[in-house]
């Protein structure tokens, strides 16, 4: 019995390693950018901290963690394919007959086992959840995984956007997972602070500095509304619109804890600021810019990691500051 459970441990090892790789790979098909609210690096990372973050789920709501673990590596499997949403005569986001956002379909610029697959079941312009879940279990039973775990990871994905009200626990956990890293929490500030810098890129007048030039010269001038208006509104916006859409209790708690830990870092930055620039360099302001100076095609995992390991011991920090590194690098885990 041990031995077979030993063995069983190592070929899932085994599995998961060969699929993360092949997950890697796919991104890696089409051209680095931007596309709608994400760019190439982000969907990696972010699948990676659903990895995390739906395992504590899953533990706490006593689901099947092996279905999880799987579901959460794969469920975004052809997101890539997903191009700019598709406009209606109103010139807002165009919806399908069940609610969901159209996109274009973006093309790979090379082929691996997933394009071919997807070429082959004529998948592509489908919802990455469904086609992603048709994905997901051809990978598997090609792999020789149990075929009642192929399709139970495969439902667990295709229930990912937006789940019915009686589906299991573990298509719960995932779909709370992928809520609240998108939306809720720290590594969701840090995709903000991209998306915002990303925007105010494309929408900047002729006469206005570039945002690297501002940043540099003058990033007052950016942080204080974006801290002091932006911040508080935005979190109060995920609170109103996401918490009460999740479907399990350990969700909600983590929610919760998330955004008071939001709430708290806004206070913190909003008093660093009355004590620019010395903040800057060794508080939570300094943590703020340092993710702001280093966006050309970002890892938040990548940035927090370079934080933890290198910014910390650079120079002396303030305790605020170190705690907010920790924090995000215990939420990018998914360890609450």
């Amino acid at each position: 019995m041990i031995v077979r459970d030993v063995t069983r441990a190592a070929n899932g090892q085994a599995l998961v390693a060969g699929l993360e790789d092949l997950v890697r790979e796919t991104y890696l098909l089409w051209e680095p950018g931007w596309v709608n609210f994400n760019w190439r690096g982000y969907t990696y990372d972010h699948v990676q901290r659903v990895r995390g973050l739906a395992h504590t789920l899953c533990l706490r709501e006593e689901g099947d963690c092996r279905v999880v673990e799987l579901a959460a590596l794969l469920h975004d499997i052809t997101k890539a394919y997903d191009g700019e949403y598709v406009l209606d005569a109103d010139g807002k986001r165009a919806v399908d007959e069940r609610g969901y956002w159209r996109n274009a379909v973006r093309p790979p610029n090379a082929e691996n086992e997933v394009t071919r697959l997807v070429d082959r079941m004529g998948l592509a312009g489908q919802l990455h959840n469904e086609s992603g879940a048709a994905i997901a279990y051809e990978l598997l039973v090609a792999r020789r995984v149990d075929e009642r775990l192929a399709v139970a990871v495969a439902e667990t994905i295709a229930d990912h956007l937006m789940p019915a009200a009686d589906v299991p626990v573990e298509s719960r956990c995932l779909y709370d997972a992928d809520t609240i890293d998108a939306n809720i929490g720290l590594p969701a500030f840090v995709r903000n602070i991209y998306i915002h810098l990303h925007y105010r890129d494309a929408r900047k007048r002729p006469d206005e500095p570039t945002t690297d030039v501002l940043l540099r010269d003058a990033p007052a001038e950016y942080l204080v509304p974006y801290i002091r208006e932006r911040l508080p509104d935005w979190s109060a916006g995920k609170r109103r619109d996401f918490v009460p859409k999740l479907l399990t209790g350990a969700a909600v708690e983590v929610a919760e804890r998330r955004l008071a830990r939001l709430e708290a870092v806004w206070a913190r930055l909003a008093a660093e600021l009355d004590d620019w620039p010395a903040r800057c360099t060794d508080g939570c302001l300094g943590v703020v810019l340092h993710f702001m100076r280093h966006r050309e095609e970002p890892s938040i995992d990548g940035e927090v990691a370079h934080l933890r390991d290198a910014w910390l011991a650079e120079a002396p920090r303030t305790p605020e500051a170190t705690r907010l590194v920790r924090d995000l690098d215990a939420e990018v885990r998914g360890v609450e």
